[in-house]
């Protein structure tokens, strides 16, 4: 029997988010064990695909360097930015003397935008652990030892859930999949059960992804420009009389909101590759900017028995509504905006349903050094 984490309390009271989000990620992994205990050992549930989007946010959170592809992408973009630079310098070079500006300048916005984007995402992390691991820990503890449905003993766990609107505090989405993954337990159909599991992940996914949408708004439309102004000014105060500043700062404009223009696409390059990803076991990847690839073993794209879903109804309306691939291939499945909800869960919804039964996502997350070390409050060596 999965022993549950006693420390959910303690983790979400961390102040340092490195070692916060590994504990994290390691207690998804817990409660994924322990859900399929409960609900399931043939399908993932929510948990499972939670522990690997918390190892990706950590990848993130852990930005203590730049990142060596955001030093090739800010080189590749000489071509487009060189032009704006060397007028800058010019405007200023007429002005006072400068040793003027080069490629390498743009770093320096671009590292500061990464850590107030870390910023976000280690708070959304911490935001949906503090609030959805107690209920996991729950759903074990009160149906564990549960030989047949009893839905009086559901009805009366299902009244904690707070009742209302998710955006006012209302748990009504997480009401219905626990309720779903209750029913799936003593389900004997396979096929009812999977789809039964589905709609309970959707469910949770839903709720997850509308708790956390201003700190994936903040994280993707981070004010990059802002920031780029700010490093500019202060290079020019650097360099100039300050009774000149303001005559600087008019001479160029400009070059300056065209270079602001190359700053933010060569931002959208960076963030497609830094945030729109999701680390999988075995060192795989899947870009979210584009369709939820097909199984390297071969397999279909969905199992079959979460193909051609007629029931339960209430999973055909939330298909209906997210999923634009309309389950018949990965064509279709790839965000176009992450920041916008309904996309994003168009993607969620497609990968929650092609890998609910691959059980490679049980695995381990970290090897057995490295948990032996952060769980002992150390940083682990090696890749994380």
């Amino acid at each position: 029997m999965e022993e549950l984490p006693k420390d959910i309390a303690k983790i979400s009271a961390m102040t340092d988010a490195v070692l916060r989000n590994l504990y994290i990620t390691q207690r998804y992994h817990d409660l994924s064990s322990a859900l399929a205990e409960v609900i399931s050992q043939d399908n993932v549930n929510w948990s499972t695909f939670a522990t690997w989007a918390s190892k990706t946010a950590g990848e993130s959170i852990r930005n203590e360097e730049v990142p060596s592809f955001v030093v090739a992408l800010v080189g590749d973009a000489s071509d487009d930015t060189e032009p704006h630079l060397g007028a800058i310098g010019s405007a200023l070079h007429a002005l006072v003397p400068t040793t003027g500006f080069h490629t390498s300048f743009l770093l320096a916005p671009i590292t500061d935008t990464l850590k107030d984007v870390s910023t976000s995402i280690a708070r959304g992390n911490l935001k949906v652990f503090a609030e959805l691991a107690p209920e996991f820990v729950q759903f074990v503890e009160t149906f564990r030892g549960d030989t047949k449905i009893d839905e009086a003993k559901l009805g009366t766990y299902l009244q904690h859930f707070k009742p209302g609107d998710i955006e006012k505090g209302g748990q009504e989405l997480l009401k219905s999949a626990f309720a779903s993954y209750y029913r799936a337990r003593f389900e004997p159909n396979v096929t009812a059960r999977a789809r039964m599991i589905l709609f309970g992940n959707c469910l949770v996914g839903l709720h997850e992804q509308t708790r956390l949408q201003p700190e994936i708004e903040a994280a993707l439309d981070a004010p990059v420009d802002v920031i780029f102004k700010d490093h500019l000014h202060a290079s020019v105060k650097d360099s100039a009389p300050q009774s000149l500043f303001g005559t600087i700062v008019d001479a160029i404009e400009t070059p300056f909101l065209a270079l602001t223009d190359e700053v933010e696409k060569v931002w959208q390059r960076v963030a497609t590759r830094y945030l729109m990803r999701l680390s999988l076991p075995h060192g795989e990847e899947i870009a979210l900017g584009r369709d939820v690839p097909k199984s390297a073993a071969a397999r279909p794209f969905l199992p079959p028995q979460l193909q051609n879903i007629t029931l339960p109804t209430e999973l055909v309306g939330l298909l209906v509504k997210y999923d634009r691939a309309r389950g018949d291939s990965d064509v279709g499945s790839a965000s176009v905006d992450w920041a916008n909800l309904d996309d994003r869960m168009n993607f969620i919804v497609n990968l929650f349903r092609s890998g609910q039964q691959n059980l490679d996502l049980l695995d381990e997350p970290f090897e057995a050094a490295q948990r032996a070390a952060f769980l002992a409050g150390k940083l682990p060596t090696g890749r994380l």
